[in-house]
């Protein structure tokens, strides 16, 4: 009979709730939004068409195996089973252990783990199990700088928040909330209507960015549009000018901080005057928003992507996290705060994995090696085998080509996915995993890491049995573990599908899926803590405080690395570009460019965006392409041009250029992959977090007259 389940997308941080229309035949008919959920929030288009992915016909459906060589300019793969794919791998990584040593085997585990419950923890103890220290992630495509600055502040992991309901003042630096939906924060998807209500009732938001984005309206706030990489220099002189004005909530620092002076030290070496023409924003304006944070009764910083990829990550999360604390909007309402959630404090050291053998010397491995060394460490032959899950690394790691070289010089490459993809085009073994319709789910990071603003938790079936011969990934993890002998959920008799360790963190709310599912909307909500409590139980230094000033930063050479680089900003040219990355509403990482309708017209391509000044200045018109390029590499695009970026600046946009044959229209369009520009080796990516150095990167620009072949070979690989 056919039916209505409860269930949430698991594309993005806000999980938002959905109907899913069942038929007799057992399969899911549509999506819709749920309306009635308690937390509210209304899946986009992209949650809703999901749909069309679960049904394309070039997803992956059984284990293949490779039969030609990896430099061939075509995968030929042979179906096999599961058991032969695992005994082959097996035996492959023991080899190679043996042979090469633990750390020749590394491992990549891609974001949409962080939207799958049973897979997020159990694939996170691989590296741990395998004993290896080789490991990559998108972490440092991503976030991995924040997460530094965290651990060293406060001795724990202490994901922050914006008080988006009741702050009255607001800044984000990075980000752009209607397109990307939040990023480490979970938000109910509501046509931005939070930001919409700060304004309403009398709040001011501004948004630092290098271009007027799509958050930035009438409804919401202005956009200050700031020169790329640039932005730890607004946030200092920024932070000296509140200072300068008694700004600086003194009961709270003396009260709860550590090292205080060595940060008044940094931020007062830095002035609105100083900074104005290497950041571009006027002093006066710096000055107009100092006292605009110093008069709001509360104020909460939010710090996204777009300025972690820059060069100076760390010391700009510094500086956000500082702001907070400094200006007394720590711990409160309408500030930053710590939403419940299920991890219990736990003192976490910076420095959390042994020393690693690179190409630039014994590395200590924060979350992960820096992935702009990986070519590297490939060719050398530290790095020998490569598991991935639920990533894209040729896609989303800089420097395609050469990590596409290295790819084919693995000894074992093996690519979990949903689909045949770019990097799996490469792999000797490609294994097919469910997709978020085919597996039973709780809202898992949200609610464990405490990223709410709404706590909550909610339970959904799997809507439909998986088909082929796909199996979960947390399945796959698991079974990985068994035929390397090492101690594995599996062998378990209650593991309970991989719910186990979920219901024992559930336990903080006396909870576990059988009360989750038989709660209204299969959810319950959790209630939000006493917000000044983070002083009292997440402060885990000996000291019990929050450290300033961490001495790492100075000791990793961060200091003398932000005085140079302002030199070298100081001294460019007036002619200089320097290239974004941009999200869109069309597209999202590697799962979604295979779906017609978000490549329709001019979708199909990967333009390069440029202001009405700097298209005049080279005397290019809408539609002219241009080879963009520098000393990284160098692709041809399309000119749009548009008035919302700053003159100097252009952006493409993340997640183009999946060549491709076994997923059809991402091969016939793949348009061109923005990290071809991006630096590569040992200058590229930041000390201490391994950021690569993604934002804000030099290029140069030259029309291109005559060039259909070029063209066509860009539109279809």
């Amino acid at each position: 009979m056919p039916r209505v389940e409860r269930t949430f997308c698991r594309i993005c941080e806000p999980m938002c709730p959905m109907l899913a229309e069942i038929n007799d035949e057992g399969k899911v008919t549509a999506l819709k939004p749920d309306r009635e959920h308690p937390v509210g929030g209304t899946p986009c288009h992209k949650g809703l068409s999901w749909l069309t992915l679960h049904n394309d016909p070039d997803r992956l459906k059984w284990p293949l195996k490779r039969v030609n060589s990896k430099k061939a300019p075509k995968g030929e793969f042979e179906r096999i089973s599961w058991d032969q794919a695992f005994e082959e791998i097996g035996a492959k990584l023991k080899q190679i252990r043996e042979d090469h040593g633990k750390n020749a085997v590394s491992f990549y585990q891609g974001n949409p783990s962080a939207q799958n419950s049973r897979a997020m923890n159990t694939l996170s103890t691989l590296p741990g199990l395998f004993e290896t220290s080789s490991k990559f992630s998108p972490g440092t495509q991503d976030f991995y700088d924040r997460l530094y600055v965290i651990m060293a502040m406060y001795g724990s992991i202490l994901i922050l928040a914006p008080d988006l309901k009741k702050t009255d003042y607001l800044m984000v630096f990075g980000s752009n909330p209607k397109i990307s939906h939040w990023t480490l924060v979970s938000v109910p998807n509501d046509g931005i209507q939070h930001l919409k209500d700060i304004k309403k009732r009398g709040g001011t938001i501004k948004f630092v960015n290098p271009r007027r984005i799509e958050s930035s309206t009438p409804e919401t706030g202005d956009t200050v549009r700031i020169k790329p990489d640039t932005d730890v220099y607004f946030l200092a002189a920024l932070s000296h000018e509140i200072y300068k004005r008694g700004g600086f909530d003194w009961e709270k620092l003396d009260k709860y901080g550590s090292n205080v002076q060595g940060y008044l030290d940094f931020i007062t070496r830095w002035t609105p005057e100083q900074v104005e023409d290497v950041t571009g924003i006027a002093a006066d304006e710096i000055k107009t928003i100092a006292q605009e944070v110093i008069d709001a009764n509360s104020a909460a910083f939010y710090i996204s992507t777009g300025v972690h990829q820059g060069r100076q990550g760390i010391l700009c999360s510094w500086m956000v996290e500082m702001l907070s604390f400094a200006t007394g909007n720590l711990g409160k309402d309408g500030g930053n705060y710590k939403p419940t959630g299920l991890a219990e404090p736990m003192p976490v050291p910076v420095v959390i994995n042994p020393d690693v053998d690179t190409p630039d010397g014994k590395l200590n491995v924060n979350g992960a090696l820096p992935s702009v060394l990986f070519p590297e460490m490939v060719a050398n032959g530290q790095v020998r085998a490569f598991l991935t899950f639920m990533g894209n690394p040729l896609m989303t790691m800089s420097g395609e080509q050469d990590v596409r070289k290295a790819m084919q010089e693995l000894e074992l490459m093996v690519c979990t996915d949903i689909y045949h993809t770019a990097t799996a085009e490469l792999a000797d073994y490609v294994l097919p995993a469910t997709d978020w319709m085919e597996r039973a789910d709780i809202t898992a990071l949200g609610i464990m890491a405490g990223q709410q603003i709404t706590p909550h938790v909610q339970y959904t079936e799997a809507l439909e049995e998986p088909a082929y011969e796909r199996r979960t990934d947390w399945w796959i993890g698991s079974r990985l573990m068994q035929v390397m002998g090492m101690p594995s959920p599996l062998d378990e008799e209650d593991h309970n599908d991989g719910f186990k360790v979920l219901e024992q963190m559930l336990g903080k709310f006396d909870l576990d899926i059988e009360k989750i599912k038989a709660s209204p909307q299969q959810t319950v909500l959790i209630e939000q803590e006493d917000k000044s409590k983070l002083y009292d139980e997440w402060l885990l230094h000996e000291d019990k405080r929050i450290n300033c000033c961490p001495s790492q930063f100075e000791e990793g050479g961060l200091y003398e690395r932000c005085d140079r680089l302002f030199e070298e900003l100081s001294n460019e040219g007036d002619d200089i570009l320097k290239l974004i990355s941009m999200r869109t509403a069309y597209m999202h990482n590697s799962w979604m460019p295979n779906l017609e309708y978000l490549r329709k017209g001019s979708l199909s391509t990967n333009k390069l965006r440029m202001s009405p000044e700097d298209a005049a200045k080279r005397k290019l018109f809408e539609g002219d392409m241009v080879n963009v390029h520098n000393d990284n590499g160098a692709v041809v695009c399309q000119v749009e041009i548009r008035d919302d970026l700053r003159e100097g600046v252009v952006a493409m946009a993340h997640g183009y250029g999946h060549v491709t044959p076994k997923m059809k229209v991402a091969g016939d369009k793949p348009g061109s992959n923005y990290n071809v520009l991006l630096p590569m080796g040992s200058k590229s990516y930041e000390p201490l977090s391994h950021m690569s150095w993604m934002c804000g990167v030099p290029v140069k620009i030259e029309k291109l007259i005559n060039s259909d072949a070029v063209i066509a070979s860009q539109m279809t690989g």
